[in-house]
């Protein structure tokens, strides 16, 4: 890829922003006195809001969704730093079916633990935004295939491989679900966007074992 070119990684980076700024700009009051952007009412995901009202589209539009600056930062950084290998791999095409793939698996996740274990009565209606899921799925694919990189973090600033921050992030996750602890739903999201980015990374290694087999 030439270094100026208009990655899907880049792509869903300015679309995530440019989503977040018109949120800003564009606000209706939810109640007396507190103010919500007009995208995230009519893009988050919620089961009720998607199966039972039939606006199947909100399953893809929020992840590009963020609650405030701090979830955007996070999430783009990661998608910056993660994404350009995996898209390399996959290809653009297939790489945007991966993270959106991924991004749906986690709010359907988070809706079957929220219908099981979290939430009680209400959890077809608890919205979610964000595309932690869909970058959850890129960060246990680059585990998948470069288990032996090693990745230094700020907070802690501590260097791991890949393979052992992949375990830590999915064992908080589990941790937190297990614990209904704060973000449980959102934890639930994380971890259904890992499952998913795994599985495909399992059938995509079988796919090309076989392909190798039959050409063999």
């Amino acid at each position: 890829m030439e270094r100026n070119q208009l990655t899907v990684t880049k792509a869903l980076i300015i679309i995530c922003i440019v989503v977040y700024l018109v949120g800003i700009v564009r606000q209706v009051e939810i109640a007396p006195g507190k103010y919500e952007p007009y995208l995230t009412q009519i893009g988050f995901y919620s089961w009720y809001t998607c199966f039972t009202e039939g606006e199947i589209w909100r399953i893809i539009f929020y992840q590009f969704l963020h609650a405030n600056i701090g979830h955007l930062i996070f999430n783009m950084w990661a998608l910056y730093f993660f994404g350009p290998a995996i898209e390399q791999i996959m290809g653009p095409r297939r790489f945007l079916v991966f993270y959106l793939v991924c991004g749906a698996a986690a709010a359907l996740f988070s809706s079957l633990l929220g219908c099981w274990l979290l939430h009680g009565i209400f959890w077809p209606y608890i919205g979610m935004v964000g595309a932690s899921g869909s970058i959850y799925g890129v960060m246990i694919a680059t585990a998948f295939l470069y288990p032996d990189a090693r990745i230094s973090l700020l907070f802690p600033p501590v260097t791991l491989t890949m393979r052992s921050f992949a375990l830590i992030i999915l064992g908080i996750a589990t941790v937190v679900i297990l614990a209904n602890g704060h973000n449980a739903g959102g934890e639930a999201g994380h971890l259904g966007g890992a499952i998913m980015g795994l599985l495909i990374m399992l059938v995509w290694k079988w796919r090309i074992r076989n392909r190798y087999r039959h050409y063999k």
